[in-house]
């Protein structure tokens, strides 16, 4: 008698998904992707309440001014240029330093530098000195007493004044993602999570599931559908142990 096998490998080597079916296995696993954003957000809101680390921003703006009184695109060149030239000169290491022993932090000079921001407004000679730190009033005084020293730098380059816009003050708000933002990105996460294991699980399974799809693959009529009834394995389980214990006391007896 001839046995005919088929290696499904050799049918077709494409993978083609049906998008219907995705839908589906992903519709009747709908509350494994509920609890996936429930954990997600829940773990957005430990992160923001217990683990990530508050910090507050302070920002002091000084106008520097013009060396020269009438305005030409020269002039504007050369005040662009010392803008760039000061924003290099208020981050150098004696004015770190000097703000390190002035405000007696325990920061190393790297450490404070990677604390400040200075920035330049397009088209103006203002100078933004922005400090992020952990307390709202230790960023508000390094970032004053960080314009003090460049000031006095500025005074001694140039000879001229620089004026001072606005100095920083203690800003409670923290800086970033606040609680709402963060519990809700932590959430989409954990449902986006969820969602694509089970489209890779679905992907990946290479088991027929239908009669439509062993036709479409195989290329071959099935024939007949032998559906199975859980109530029946069961009756023949239990008819099994039965038959089993029976045995065995018979077994017993005749001994």
């Amino acid at each position: 008698m001839n046995t005919e096998v088929i290696e499904r490998e050799n049918v077709d080597d494409t993978i083609e998904i049906d998008l219907k079916a995705m839908f589906l296995k992903l519709k009747s696993l709908w509350y494994v992707c509920v609890i996936g954003l429930l954990v997600g957000s829940l773990v957005g809101v430990f992160y923001y309440s217990v683990l990530s680390t508050p910090k507050y921003e302070s920002t002091s703006m000084v106008y520097l001014r013009s060396s020269s009184k009438k305005l030409s695109l020269e002039s504007l060149q050369l005040n662009t240029s010392l803008t760039q030239d000061y924003q290099i000169i208020f981050t150098s290491r004696p004015n770190i330093e000097a703000v390190i022993k002035d405000l007696h932090l325990k920061y190393t000079v790297d450490q404070l530098k990677s604390m400040i921001t200075i920035s330049n407004p397009d088209e103006t000679r203002i100078l933004q000195v922005t400090v992020k730190s952990t307390s709202a009033k230790e960023a508000k005084n390094i970032a004053n007493d960080l314009v003090d020293q460049g000031m006095d730098d500025i005074r001694e380059i140039d000879s001229q004044e620089p004026f001072v816009v606005e100095r920083g003050i203690a800003n409670t708000n923290r800086v970033g993602l606040g609680l709402a933002k963060t519990t809700v990105l932590c959430g989409l996460i954990g449902l986006v999570a969820c969602a694509a294991f089970i489209i890779v699980k679905f992907i990946v399974n290479d088991a027929f599931t239908s009669s439509d799809e062993v036709e479409s693959t195989l290329g071959l009529p099935v024939l007949a559908v032998i559906a199975e009834e859980k109530s029946l394995s069961y009756a023949k389980l239990t008819s099994k142990k039965g038959k089993r214990h029976h045995g065995h006391k018979e077994h017993q007896e005749s001994k």
